[in-house]
């Protein structure tokens, strides 16, 4: 849907969180409807169906899921519903074709990955932008021209677009958010949707290694493959062109050896826009990582304390514990979201680095649960603390009575009914490791 479908329209704007907010500000300042409706599920069902009698369009905010019971029922109305992604995607399509919208998403990394490409358009001296999950909201974009937009993209705003992005790249695939998409299947298939509508001349990037990927893009056009070893590619901590060296982890400020496969993808789309792969390897020596994905947080005794609060799934943290060769203890639980952690637990099982775990809130059982059924060591330790305090305190004590030298905290479920956000989790985490000094 175009902006000038909503001229003189009454538009409904459901959900009114950052997206929700900035389409309302857009619209208002452009003078583009008729009327502006708000509308938060907090203000009952009642208010909705008032708000629905009156309005012609729907801006759905990706906190809305388009399987909850009330949003099927509007669709079965015939009600027109877009949303501040949609919008954005159609307005760049059909308007500013000299735009090129790189859109990344994936179950894990696509933050860093935006991030870092952005850090290298920027570098390069093209005009770049930064938007979407990270960054400005994508509709307060518009209006300025530029090369290149580089945007995040969650599963919620990529479920129902009805245009993609000129270049997309996935990381990877894996169970997250089954309660928001009601299933494994849906989410996976709603996360790639982003990609459904390219056009010819477009192109996906997917990870070569993610079984997953390629099981659901199988049916796509114009796929690239990026993680061979033909390619750019990683190996454990060091990055690869073919058979040719480029970097390696100790290189970069980033912690993480999965960082480098998705960089890999990076790359891939730096090399397809005719740029120098070298160069951008090199302006990555400046990249600083983000907050709350495998942050150095502070060293203590000599045992370092790692942040990877974004962490909501058994895998997540799976990819955590690879990044490290140091004897450490593992943090994890959140909500229950239907997680299933036997390979978490096998993968602590066949690692002796991992000396302790330790399990909090609702879903700690689960995986305390999990691991007294697949691990077995005798030199490793299961504790199931009472709160983060708790955790952080009971790990550091661990840790060093086992010669370790790290606390990895590393959530693998989300943090609401605990927390507002992963950043709030996160900073909770860095303010108790801070008091520790104290």
């Amino acid at each position: 849907m175009l902006l000038k479908d909503l001229q003189n329209k009454k538009v409904l704007i459901w959900g009114m969180g950052s997206e929700g907010t900035a389409a309302k500000n857009y619209l208002e300042r452009h003078d583009i409807p008729a009327e502006i409706i708000c509308y938060e599920d907090k203000d009952g069902p009642e208010r909705l169906e008032e708000a629905l009698a009156r309005c012609d369009v729907i801006i759905r905010s990706p906190g809305v899921s388009i399987y909850k019971d009330e949003f099927q029922k509007v669709r079965h109305r015939g009600l027109k519903v877009t949303s501040c992604s949609d919008l954005f995607l159609s307005e760049i399509r059909a308007n500013h074709p000299q735009t090129k919208v790189i859109g990344i998403s994936g179950s894990k990394g696509k933050s860093t990955s935006v991030s870092m490409l952005y850090h290298i358009l920027h570098n390069a001296g093209r005009k770049a932008a930064l938007g979407g999950n990270i960054g400005k909201p994508l509709i307060e974009l518009l209006g300025e021209e530029y090369d290149y937009i580089a945007a995040e993209f969650s599963s919620y705003q990529a479920s129902d677009l009805t245009a993609s992005p000129q270049i997309v790249m996935f990381t990877n695939l894996f169970s997250v958010h089954t309660d928001w998409h009601r299933g494994h299947d849906n989410y996976c298939k709603d996360k790639i949707h982003l990609a459904a509508n390219q056009k010819e001349g477009d192109v996906c990037f997917i990870n070569g290694r993610d079984s997953q990927l390629k099981f659901y893009c199988g049916g796509m056009d114009d796929i690239k493959y990026y993680d061979e070893p033909e390619g750019l590619h990683a190996e454990g901590r060091e990055l690869w062109d073919g058979s040719k060296k480029l970097a390696d982890i100790d290189d970069f400020k980033f912690s993480g050896n999965h960082n480098l496969d998705n960089l890999s993808g990076v790359l891939s789309i730096v090399r397809f826009l005719g740029m120098d792969v070298g160069k951008a390897v090199e302006s990555l020596k400046s990249f600083e990582p983000l907050p709350h994905r495998l942050q150095k947080v502070a060293e203590i005794d000599g045992v370092l304390f790692i942040n990877d609060s974004i962490s909501t799934a058994p895998e997540a943290a799976i990819g955590g514990m690879k990044s490290f060769d140091d004897k450490m203890a593992i943090i994890s639980g959140g909500i229950e979201n239907q997680q299933d952690y036997t390979e978490y637990a096998r993968f602590i099982q066949d690692n002796p680095k991992v000396k302790v775990a330790v399990t909090l809130f609702q879903c700690g059982k689960q995986i305390a649960d999990s691991i007294r059924k697949y691990v077995s060591r005798p030199d490793f330790e299961l504790i199931e603390a009472d709160n983060l305090r708790d955790g952080v305190t009971r790990a550091f004590e661990k840790i060093k009575a086992a010669g370790g030298s790290l606390v990895l905290f590393s959530p693998t479920a989300p943090s609401f009914g605990y927390y507002k956000n992963f950043m709030e989790r996160g900073d909770d985490f860095i303010n108790i490791v801070k008091s520790l000094h104290q």
